[in-house]
């Protein structure tokens, strides 16, 4: 059998993180880029769409900090706001997040490990879906890639004038960090629980170091959490979250894992995480070593967010999101390769190899399903809308903040209104649903109207008394479904 060249050998990773990288641009250019807009999307469009002092203000009121959204305006005013170009800079994100875990890999461990890592990056379910979304998530993940990458090489070099840049980098990171997402200071959070338990790791003076540079973020993010408390409307559009349980944070690691799939394969999946922890458990107790500091950390990074953010949910405000939760993924790689080069050399090229064939297969799954959870097919509901009600007819979206994806493809004649309705010329919340009110906004929107379009998604607890109104009150003509929770009723109001 022919050798392959010896540039190969020279090349290789280069060549291989290039495969990577042109692997999950296919996949965006051909598949994710041509899925219909999504509601966060449509809401990261229309808040970009404004002036940058006005995104200041719809950002303050929102659950988010303001880096990504300026980002993306400057990004649209040279590129243009099309979904593909949004989309776009999250790939760019994503694109760079391939080389930065490689390099945290080979940090920690060593090059095949940093190869490895990248590979389960590049075919990662979630974060090909948050790679192609217009949001910060990629983002996020490669400025938390960078800097756990940062906080390593503090421990892990001795040079005091290399130290000295990577202490400068590290508070550049995390100055971005904190300006990119909250949950961003769970990370520093990470840090500092490592930092207090492996004190011997750090060099005399590095406490005081990061004690400056968490004043120098406090001090950076100041102003910023003067304003939202001033305005004192944060959430107002967010949609309502439950409390998590701890079937929750099992479905995360799946999530991390295998993606967005249907209910009875999300089931099986998340029925498997006890007993992969059990194997784990056994794993770590056969193995002579002692884990590594780097693996110690990456178990820190891993656990310590998810932790926060339940105990947060659980006793101020339901907050807990696995895509909020996105920095907690790289370090789960990290971790699955720390297990697994315990193992002995044949077993662990098998849980290698069949990690990424079923990953890659979950990849597929998500992507093509018509079925997956996540995709909101707001785009051909909105066609339909657009071929068959009148100027005569009227279509109702609810919750009323799905306004924003039907506004972006909507075109025809008929009038769009919310239910509750939604004043959005006026500064304020979006109005609750009351029941008692409800016939008279129903006359207000119905008036002068032959038929009426009830667009229902993103349910909020009155989704199903608002159906059941308009089909004891009028002749319900049609109902279509577009995509899971997504469903299109029409009514017909007098003849």
């Amino acid at each position: 059998m022919k050798k392959p060249p010896a540039f190969f050998y020279k090349y290789k990773v280069t060549l291989a993180l290039s495969a990577m990288i042109l692997f999950i641009i296919s996949l965006s250019v051909f598949i994710f880029s041509r899925q219909s807009l999504r509601l966060d999307e449509a809401q990261s469009l229309w808040q970009t769409s404004r002036s940058p002092l006005k995104i200041f203000n719809i950002i303050a009121q929102d659950v988010h900090v303001p880096l990504y959204h300026l980002m993306l305006h400057f990004w649209q005013v040279f590129l243009g706001n099309g979904v593909a170009t949004g989309r776009a800079l999250s790939m760019v994100f994503f694109v760079l997040s391939i080389p930065a875990i490689y390099f945290l890999g080979k940090l920690a461990y060593n090059k095949n490990a940093g190869l490895y890592a990248a590979l389960l990056l590049s075919i990662s379910p979630f974060m090909n879906w948050y790679g192609n979304e217009i949001r910060m998530y990629s983002l996020f993940t490669f400025v938390v890639i960078l800097h756990q990458y940062f906080f390593l090489k503090l421990y892990k070099t001795a040079d005091a004038e290399r130290r000295g840049g990577y202490w400068f980098l590290y508070g550049l990171v995390s100055l971005v960090g904190i300006f990119t997402h909250y949950f961003f200071w769970f990370s520093l959070v990470s840090q500092a629980l490592f930092y207090l338990f492996n004190k011997d790791l750090f060099q005399k003076g590095d406490f005081k170091k990061f004690l400056a540079v968490i004043m120098i973020l406090l001090l950076a993010i100041s102003p910023w959490l003067y304003y939202v408390l001033h305005l004192g409307t944060i959430s107002n559009s967010s949609p309502q979250l439950e409390a998590p349980t701890t079937v929750d944070i099992f479905n995360t690691f799946s999530q991390f894992l295998f993606g967005f799939q249907i209910d009875y394969v999300n089931t099986i999946l998340v029925s498997m995480w006890p007993l992969l922890v059990l194997f784990g458990f056994f794993g770590l107790q056969k193995s002579k070593k002692r884990p590594s500091s780097e693996t110690m950390y990456f178990i820190t990074a891993l656990i310590v967010p998810m932790a926060l953010a339940f105990i947060v949910s659980s006793i101020f405000r339901p907050l807990y999101l696995s895509r909020y939760l996105i920095l907690s993924l790289p370090p789960l790689y990290l971790c699955i390769i720390a297990f697994l080069n315990n193992l002995p050399p044949n077993f662990k090229r098998f849980f290698e190899i069949v990690l990424v064939v079923v990953m890659v297969g979950m990849l597929f799954i998500e992507a093509f399903s018509a079925f997956t959870p996540v995709k909101e097919n707001y785009q051909q509901a909105t066609d339909y809308l657009t071929a068959h009600a009148t100027a005569d007819d009227t279509i109702v979206v609810s919750a009323p903040f799905t306004i924003y994806p039907v506004e972006y493809y909507y075109h025809g004649s008929s009038t769009l209104t919310t239910l509750p309705i939604w004043d959005r010329s006026h500064y304020g919340p979006i109005p609750p649903f009351d029941a008692a009110t409800l016939p008279a906004q129903v006359a207000t929107i119905t008036q002068n109207h032959q038929n009426l379009w009830l667009l229902l998604s993103y349910n909020q607890g009155y989704e199903e008394p608002l159906r059941l109104y308009f089909d004891t009150h009028y002749q319900r003509l049609l109902v279509k479904n577009f995509s899971l929770d997504l469903n299109l009723y029409e009514y017909k109001l007098r003849y």
